[in-house]
């Protein structure tokens, strides 16, 4: 099969109240386009060509990693008017042409699939994917005769009273011959309510010249209702998310409540995870086998191996946790922190830009930024890695073994050698020699006898 498909995204969206184009507003902070074309895709297209109005710069940028064409709608007559905008660019294009719009991010590979092979099948001009639906309001009607025979498709502003009756609405995703496209849009007019090019106009002149025709009927609108308010683009979020973690679940994922999980589609997880309520997992996050997530975690375009435990509230943004470690509750992992194999972070530690190692220990209340953390060491409830200086970053080395105690300033750029200790409480400056004790503090002095002057001085006054 030979397969081009034009994809139109050119309205601004005026019910979204954005200054955003509307195909750029986010489901699971990933534009709603990409879903589009990511579908597109999996049917394997020849080429892929977007038609472009509003926000165009802003739409480009937001898919430039994709292999498509652009054609500029200009002035925007209609989405008729918007496909015939491509006629140009693939006038000399011989196959079918599959119609999508860029603001229908649910529509599955699958269906896409379904619907092009059975317009091959059948061997229509023109196949159009349709459903039935108990409340019809704002579809267009697809209007049968007795023999259940497609007569056309009337707008609902156009249509009169017993039309708006019909249950069987259009869905607005097309494939046409290209032979019978550009013929067919050249006859459309602008006889309507709006004064527009609808595209739903060669259905009803394929009807009218006798032309191969495909109803093709979905059990469920959702999978390809339109975003054009705030509240749609939540219900298409809500029925991406579905199918998301149920494809998680039926790849052996345990997740407790899909309701409030949130999974982008990049995501990958491993066989029995399990993950808890209001957990988010968002970019190219690599999950392992076999780890615990949750509840109210947030991850985002990090990697975590297998058997890890990431406990509650705890934030991981392109970070990377190996095997076997365990994290929070509480604890926030920035861009460039890598913890190793077996090693804890606890409850209220921040890890930025630093290398923990195996089996190492931050358990609690504690900064390490811009640091490498060797193996096997402790570092003390408190402790912080000063590393910067106002001007610049500096680094701390922790070497394997070492022992920094509760309470800890080290100030870099610093060494704290192999089998190390450092005393509760101790600023350290300098570094630390191997199997030593540094201990930095002011003497302690004790004044006898002050309470009671204390006290005296309360009931002077």
């Amino acid at each position: 099969m030979s397969l081009a498909v034009i994809i139109l995204a050119a309205g601004k969206g005026v019910r979204m109240n954005s200054e955003l184009p509307k195909v750029l507003h986010p489901i699971l902070k990933k534009p709603m386009l990409r879903y589009v074309l990511d579908a597109a895709d999996g049917v394997g297209p020849e080429r892929v060509v977007l038609v472009l109005g509003h926000g165009s710069k802003l739409i480009k940028n937001a898919v430039s990693d994709y292999p498509v064409e652009t054609v500029i709608q200009q002035p925007q007559l209609g989405t008729g008017h918007a496909v015939l905008c491509c006629e140009d660019v693939l006038r000399d294009f011989s196959g079918d042409i599959l119609i999508l719009s860029g603001d229908v991010p649910s529509v599955s590979v699958t269906t896409l699939r379904k619907f092009t092979d059975s317009h091959v099948k059948c061997g229509a001009d023109v196949s159009f994917v349709s459903a039935v639906l108990d409340d019809p309001g704002g579809y267009g009607r697809v209007i049968r005769d007795s023999e259940e025979n497609v007569l056309r498709i009337v707008e609902e502003r156009d249509a009169n009273s017993n039309e708006r009756k019909q249950s069987e609405v259009n869905a607005g995703i097309y494939c046409v011959r290209s032979s019978f496209l550009w013929d067919a849009l050249s006859g459309l007019d602008t006889e309507n309510n709006q004064g527009e090019y609808y595209l739903p106009g060669i259905v009803n002149l394929c009807v009218s010249r006798g032309r191969g025709l495909q109803a093709f009927t979905l059990g469920d609108i959702k999978e390809v209702s339109g975003v054009n308010t705030r509240e749609q683009l939540t219900q298409a979020e809500r029925t991406v998310r579905r199918a998301i973690n149920r494809r998680h679940m039926e790849n052996g994922v345990t997740i407790i409540d899909p309701e409030t999980t949130y999974i982008s589609d990049f995501a990958s997880i491993g066989r029995d995870t399990t993950v808890y309520p209001n957990t988010y997992i968002y970019g190219e996050t690599s999950i392992g086998e076999g780890c615990s997530l949750g509840p109210s975690v947030y991850i985002e375009n990090s990697r975590i191996g297998n058997n890890v435990k990431i406990k509650f509230s705890s934030y991981l943004v392109q970070c990377e946790a190996e095997d076997g470690v365990v994290m929070g509750p509480f604890c926030h992992l920035r861009p460039e922190a890598r913890i190793e194999k077996g090693a804890k972070i606890g409850n209220f530690v921040e890890i930025k830009k630093s290398r923990i190692g195996t089996g190492s220990k931050v358990p609690h209340l504690s900064y390490v930024g811009d640091a490498d953390i060797g193996k096997g060491v402790n570092i003390g409830a408190g402790t912080i890695t000063c590393n910067y200086d106002g001007l610049n970053k500096h680094v701390t080395v922790v070497e394997d073994g070492a022992f920094v105690g509760s309470d800890t300033m080290l100030v870099a750029p610093i060494k704290v050698g192999e089998g190390a200790t450092t005393a509760a409480g101790s600023t350290i400056t300098k570094d630390v020699s191997p199997g030593s004790l540094a201990i930095e503090r002011a003497g302690q002095k004790e004044i006898a006898g002050w309470a009671e002057r204390k006290r005296a001085r309360e009931r002077k006054s």
